[in-house]
């Protein structure tokens, strides 16, 4: 369950686990939104289109172009009629913009009027698994069996105990569960992760390597470009981000700070990508967008090194975000060196 994120759902780029079945990246509010929008929509949408669209708002650079008219026709459906599919989708708008408490609620409403709604149990494990709460989060689990196959309910459940227990004993007993056996993207994904937090890229990277880029969703393609990054596969990075989109305004944070990161440790790309990250930086900062505190705090450790602002982020993400990767950022930033007073 990763962002789902993005993936994650730990907030890398703040972006949330991707267990949900239609799991999708985060995005700011829209009077947040920096890239530019032309997005046409008529002025009446379906439950199917709507879900349709936000299923899509989940890749690269479709994330920041649809919340905001995706967030105005779910008000108006969710006022009008709060059906258990409805509550679930405006759920997810709300998740985007890190309004948890709101998202939560509305959730349980979808629970309230269907039990057995997948989808919203799945999203409540992502959220109190991201915000620590790990008992209720498996609890939200254990409500899938009989519901979703035996691999999506374990992937759930596992997932939330190597946050807080054994990440190898869950990814053995994650990988005895898949064995060998064709599996889903969520599955795939979790594997990657634990891999990835266990010091293991190569592992990682076989669990997602044959999937395009292009079907991942943002979560997904921020954690290859991760593990890309540790295997010093900086070129490869510059030369699959910059390609995923043809406007590279409109690249997610998250996405446009690795390539500013790999591009830095290539030493020979000049500072294309780099500055493009240091003015989406110095407007999230004038915002004060806590949304993307993790992207923020990442870019003054590797970057443009800050120890102060560094941490300042770090300290932002982990009030929002307790998971095993959020508190690493954490340590990260406070290992940075400091000069003497």
């Amino acid at each position: 369950m990763h962002l789902p994120l993005y993936l994650p759902f730990t907030f890398i780029a703040v972006f949330l686990m991707p267990l949900t079945l239609q799991g999708a990246p985060f995005v700011p509010k829209d009077d947040a939104v920096i890239a530019t929008s032309n997005t046409k929509l008529k002025a009446s949408l379906s439950v199917e289109e709507i879900k349709n669209l936000l299923d899509n708002s989940q890749f690269s650079g479709q994330s920041e172009r649809l919340q905001g008219v995706l967030k105005t026709h779910l008000v108006k459906l969710y006022q009008e009629n709060p059906t258990s599919e409805v509550s679930y989708l405006y759920a997810r708008i709300l998740q985007k913009e890190h309004l948890f408490e709101q998202t939560i609620n509305i959730a349980k409403e979808a629970i309230d009027d269907d039990p057995n709604h997948v989808n919203s149990h799945l999203l409540l494990a992502n959220i109190f698994m991201t915000q620590g709460r790990f008992e209720a989060a498996t609890k939200h689990c254990i409500s899938l069996i009989g519901l979703v196959s035996t691999l999506t309910a374990s992937t759930c459940v596992l997932d939330i105990q190597s946050q807080h227990k054994n990440v190898q004993q869950s990814y053995q007993s994650l990988l005895k569960i898949v064995d060998n056996k064709e599996t889903n993207l969520a599955t795939k994904h979790v594997l990657s992760e634990m891999s990835y937090r266990m010091g293991h890229y190569k592992k990682a990277l076989s669990h997602i390597n044959h999937i395009k880029l292009s079907n991942m969703p943002v979560s997904l393609v921020v954690l290859w470009a991760d593990i890309q990054l540790r295997l010093n596969n900086s070129e490869h990075i510059i030369n699959s981000l910059s390609a995923l989109i043809d406007d590279n305004t409109n690249l997610e944070d998250a996405l446009l700070l690795r390539l500013a990161i790999a591009e830095k440790d290539l030493k020979t790309h000049g500072q294309k990508w780099q500055k493009m990250m240091a003015e989406r930086v110095s407007l999230r900062e004038i915002r004060q967008d806590t949304f993307h505190a993790s992207d923020l705090a990442k870019y003054y450790i590797n970057i443009q090194p800050n120890p102060d602002k560094a941490l300042y982020w770090a300290n932002i993400n982990w009030q929002q975000a307790k998971m095993s990767m959020d508190q690493q950022l954490l340590k990260d930033a406070q290992a940075m060196p400091r000069g003497k007073l």
